[in-house]
């Protein structure tokens, strides 16, 4: 049994890893393609610090690699069938139909009884303007 908490504990470490929102997006950018922190920076709309950073967890935690040329330092991932295991993951998250349902339908009721209360408090306003008239 050992075994199974070796795998356990590795998994967790992994699901840790990639708890944060930055670094579930830079492996998902770099599912297809090596990029830069610049380009990450850009794509990710967070400073070149922040990036650096979450590429030094994914690096030491052997998710990324990098490849240099010349003074520009590209990233990949070492393995990429991690960006669509991580993609699966939508589905997890994703509501189903009747989640949607019933909540589309809480909307809706929400509206019109707030409608109603609204259009209640309304007629009793008028109703007070009437009497000081």
């Amino acid at each position: 049994m050992p075994h199974r908490a070796v795998i356990s504990s590795e998994l967790a470490r992994l699901f840790a890893v990639l708890s944060n929102p930055n670094r579930v997006r830079i492996v998902e950018e770099l599912n297809t393609r090596e990029l830069s922190v610049n380009d990450l920076q850009d794509l990710l709309g967070v400073t070149h610090a922040a990036v650096s950073q979450q590429l030094a967890v994914l690096r030491t935690n052997r998710i990324v690699s990098e490849r240099r040329e010349g003074r520009h330092v590209y990233y990949h991932l070492k393995d990429p069938a991690l960006a669509a295991w991580v993609l699966s993951g939508i589905s997890f998250i994703s509501p189903d139909h009747r989640e949607m349902q019933e909540m589309t339908n809480a909307i809706e009721k929400a509206k019109e009884s707030w409608s109603a209360e609204d259009a209640a408090q309304d007629k009793e306003k008028s109703k007070s303007k009437a009497k000081k008239s």
